[in-house]
């Protein structure tokens, strides 16, 4: 059997009422807090990846303001998200890149281990690339109530997000869920997209039960 899958936006109610409705034929489900998902034990073929501004709590959805966070080398897209909108946002730029073999300069010195002029001026941008990150993300922490965290983060950069002695974010946050799609670049094009995919429901299932899914979306999006 294919794995089919649906994405599409919507509101609690709408939400509620597809939830509900698979509960009643497939009866009790299950959360996993770690991917936001609900599960159904009775047919795991079928799962609902809640939008990102939504928690599942006590059987109830609440609104959940978010952040995105998207680092690559030399450039930065963060936003803070409310009510399903982009209200904040900040894109960083560095200078961090070697212009001749165009990879990082951290890339660099793990494998070459030297640091020349140049090396030092880049690594300098670098630290100042992540302070500028930092210092937004303890800004909108500290000014906004931010329940969950979508971040996208080259592994070489991670240690100079989460190891800084000010670190507006710590490595096991339970806020933060990796976002679950490649970013080729860190702009406000790309910081759209994942905004819109993450304020979306993505609801998987065989095609054994399309007729009963396609039935069901038809019934919710015709009320």
């Amino acid at each position: 059997m294919s794995e089919l899958s649906i994405l599409k936006i919507y509101d609690a109610e709408e939400l509620e009422i597809l939830i509900n409705s698979l509960e009643k034929k497939f009866g009790n489900l299950e959360y996993e807090d770690s991917k936001n998902l609900l599960k159904f034990p009775t047919n795991p073929s079928i799962s609902i990846r809640l939008p990102f501004d939504f928690k599942y709590d006590q059987k109830k959805l609440n609104h959940s303001n978010f952040l995105i966070i998207i680092i690559h080398s030399g450039e930065a897209a963060l936003a803070y998200s409310e009510e399903s909108q982009i209200v904040e946002h900040k894109m960083i730029k560095a200078y961090m890149v070697r212009q001749k073999q165009g990879k990082s300069q951290i890339k660099h010195l793990k494998t070459k281990g030297k640091s020349k002029a140049g090396s030092r001026v880049r690594l300098a941008g670098t630290d100042h690339f992540s302070e500028e990150i930092n210092e937004k993300i303890a800004e909108w922490d500290e000014y906004f109530e931010i329940g969950k965290i979508a971040i996208s983060c080259n592994k070489t950069l991670q240690p100079f997000l989460f190891n800084r002695p000010d670190a507006a974010l710590k490595k096991n946050d339970v806020r933060m869920f990796k976002i679950p799609k490649h970013i080729q670049e860190a702009n406000f094009e790309n910081l759209s997209f994942i905004h819109n995919y993450l304020i979306s429901m993505e609801l998987k299932f065989d095609d054994s039960d399309k007729e009963l899914i396609n039935n069901l979306i038809s019934t919710i999006d015709n009320d």
